[in-house]
């Protein structure tokens, strides 16, 4: 999927979709499935016999809380961390053009700091640049400003003692691979340093280039303690038609090719809780979700439809001015489907976009498989 630009207060399409990740649509041919398994040491789920699950601990499931999903968020913070939910990753500390950081309101909020770590969760904020398409341009070239990012982590990781930090930069080109590459490895040897996780949030893609050229996989896996691929996005406002927003058949395409490059134990498969809502008018395509699709659902003569091939949920509804719609979305079935894909993988396991969207039932699914 194309990086979901946050611009100012956001428009509700870009609140629910983005942390960004990668188009079904961009890229080029398929990795080797059967290569990308040899390779990895481990099975797909698409050729062979799904590879063990982890012994031990259970798979980690993350979850990213954006700041303006407090109302609904805190409540699924409470219900869940340390029990289904492990890390949550507090959307976040931007980037600034300077190298300076700056926190969204309600990040460094110590009540909900002492809600996660009394339940016995993880607390790694995320560090972004969605705000913005330019600012990792201008932060790039200038050593200083670089360190001033760095510094400017090992600030708030000491301050708050968050048990790390999530880095989520969606504007990394082809121009700026090996820079931006440097920058991660910089931080990284920082943050390890001071004994903290070091996260890296990627666009999910399906081989190395043309599409998202700026990350180079092999090179900045190395740097990470944990690597969460967005693999939701696949259809949205930018597409010609209304299909998945996260089908586990791309799931698959971006794990094949991202085995190759890293152990698949180190990869979180970043899926949504959202969908879209797409009028047959070529009108404005709406992000919904759970909740906000329950009275459009309402008004379907067919009800709900589980695609089972790619593990998502469907529906269509006309509106008061008699304009069909098509809504792809996550329900229960498709929660436990995109789990299962992770476990059938061995990943690390799973981080959704975003807490705060979803219905309990989700976390009973995930509950299910992962834990």
């Amino acid at each position: 999927m194309r990086a979901t630009t946050i611009l100012g207060a956001l428009t509700l399409v870009a609140t629910l979709s983005g942390c960004g990740g990668s188009s079904g649509s961009s890229g080029g041919g398929s990795a080797s499935t059967t290569a990308a398994a040899t390779s990895a040491g481990t099975t797909s789920p698409t050729t062979g016999t799904p590879a063990p699950a982890p012994t031990g601990p259970t798979f980690r499931v993350s979850g990213w809380l954006p700041y303006w999903a407090y109302a609904t968020g805190d409540q699924t913070l409470a219900a869940n961390v340390g029990d289904g939910l492990d890390e949550v990753n507090l959307f976040g500390y931007r980037l600034n053009a300077d190298g300076t950081i700056s926190p969204y309101s309600g990040v460094e909020s110590a009540t909900r700091h002492a809600l996660i770590r009394q339940q016995g969760g993880e607390l790694i904020p995320t560090l972004m640049d969605v705000h913005d398409t330019s600012v990792l341009d201008a932060v790039l070239p200038s050593a200083a400003a670089r360190q001033r990012t760095i510094d400017g982590v090992l600030a708030v990781l000491d301050r708050f003692g968050y048990d790390g930090i999530d880095v989520d930069f969606e504007h990394a080109k082809a121009a700026t691979r090996d820079a931006f590459s440097r920058f991660m490895e910089d931080m990284s040897a920082a943050v390890r340093a001071r004994g903290k996780v070091f996260s890296l949030t990627l666009p999910g893609k399906r081989q190395d280039t043309p599409s998202w050229a700026g990350y180079d996989y092999a090179r900045l896996a190395p740097t990470a303690d944990r690597v969460k691929l967005m693999c939701y996005g696949y259809s949205g406002p930018w597409s010609a038609q209304p299909g998945p927003i996260c089908p586990t058949t791309w799931i698959t395409r971006v794990m094949d090719y991202a085995v190759t490059t890293m152990p698949a134990s180190k990869i979180q498969i970043g899926i949504p809780f959202y969908g879209y809502d797409w009028p047959s008018n070529g009108g404005t395509v709406r992000s919904v979700t759970w909740n906000t699709a329950q009275p459009l659902l309402a008004r379907s003569t067919t009800g709900m439809r589980f695609d089972a091939t790619l593990g998502e949920t469907t529906f269509d509804y006309t509106d008061d001015q008699g304009v069909r719609h098509t809504v792809w979305f996550q329900d229960p079935r498709a929660i436990a489907a995109k789990a299962e894909t992770a476990r059938q993988y061995g990943a690390a396991g799973i981080s959704v976009w975003a807490i705060g969207n979803e219905s309990p039932a989700f976390w009973d699914e995930i509950r299910k498989v992962l834990k």
